[in-house]
């Protein structure tokens, strides 16, 4: 069983779509946007999105014509639940690393409305990993205990959540799906990206993550030593998130900016498909310097290389996919290893 067989109207219709959407972060919007695109492509007809700033949602993505609901609201979300045949969870790493009580709340509602009210609970394109909390195991078990079909987006989360649901089976994270939607409407909005930047030979696309108070480390510190040290060399630097998200380092992305002239900074908000057809426009000239999932994802999608950077066990499980064996843990990441990677890729020193 595959995504695409979930996103069907016979299974998908009458449907309430949960995942972390709302927050403007890259991957989180990348999966609702191809979602839509598949659903709409099959015929899906009737499906409510549950999104957390409903406000801001043209911002990130096109109208496929599906309602939207208010996902800060909790009542509004239950009575969701109420009035709908079937709750779809739409991707992520939920079950991981970054498990927080948002998400368990939401495992605890899905356990109850699949024991309680009887709904149907498909979990599509979904990680869970060891890296995750006593709590997050706990919550892991209260959403896939009774779900209907599990699709894993690795084999880590197959054989965690084999454990305790036959109905499990082992597919891909839904950002592989982008090969088989119509970019064709994205195109012209890649004009928007390249209009904050200048392409013209080897550009390093640089993005931080903000991380967990207890996962710190210094990847930050390191970028910005080895941009110091690299005048020649030229780079975008992104948050792939709102800054309001993240602003002690918005801020520090401004003054990279003013500080060095070889520095360009994207600004959001834009559509996720957009950044994945920017890449594809200037795979020649790109290369990736990120811990980010979805952004590795795109990378390797656009023939783009990337620094196989590894923060969690969802991107060891990623880089091991895709047959990336020697990677590098981000308490590894230093201004050297990164001098060696880019004067690797230019063929030599800048």
């Amino acid at each position: 069983m595959k995504v695409t067989d979930i996103l069907q109207p016979e299974l998908a219709n009458n449907s309430l779509l949960i995942g972390y959407y709302g927050g403007g972060n890259y991957g989180d919007e990348l999966l609702l946007e191809v979602i839509q695109n598949l659903s709409a492509k099959h015929g899906v007809s009737d499906l409510t999105i549950a999104y957390q700033s409903p406000e801001n949602y043209a911002d990130y993505h096109k109208n496929f014509g599906y309602p939207r609901i208010d996902m800060r609201d909790k009542f509004a979300v239950f009575r969701a639940i109420l009035h709908h045949k079937n709750v779809i969870i739409g991707g992520g790493g939920l079950w991981g690393l970054d498990f927080g009580l948002n998400v368990f709340l939401l495992s605890f509602l899905l356990g109850f409305s699949r024991l309680v009210l009887r709904k149907k609970i498909y979990l599509i394109g979904v990680g869970y990993y060891s890296s995750t909390t006593r709590l997050g195991h706990v919550g892991a078990w209260l959403a896939g205990k009774g779900a209907s079909a599990i699709l894993a987006r690795d084999t880590e989360t197959y054989d965690n959540f084999r454990r305790f649901n036959k109905h499990t089976a082992k597919d891909t994270d839904i950002a592989w799906y982008l090969r088989d939607i119509d970019t064709g409407p994205y195109r012209r909005e890649v004009k928007k990206l390249d209009e904050q930047t200048s392409i013209t030979e080897r550009t390093y696309f640089v993005a931080l993550r903000r991380f967990q108070a207890k996962h710190r480390n210094n990847f930050t510190q390191e970028v910005e030593q080895y941009i110091a040290t690299n005048p020649d060399r030229h780079f975008i630097v992104a948050l792939l998130e709102p800054d309001h998200n993240d602003p002690e380092q918005a801020k520090l992305l401004d003054s990279w900016e003013q500080r060095y002239e070889n520095v360009k900074r994207l600004r959001g908000p834009y559509n996720p498909i957009a950044l994945f057809l920017f890449f594809q426009k200037h795979a020649e000239n790109l290369a990736l310097i990120a811990p980010q999932f979805h952004a590795i994802i795109t990378a390797h999608l656009s023939n783009v290389p990337f620094l196989p950077v590894v923060y969690d066990n969802k991107v060891a499980e990623l880089l091991a996919y895709i047959g990336q064996t020697d990677t590098i843990p981000i308490q590894q990441v230093d201004a050297k290893k990164l001098q060696t990677y880019t004067d690797l890729l230019a063929g030599g020193p800048a």
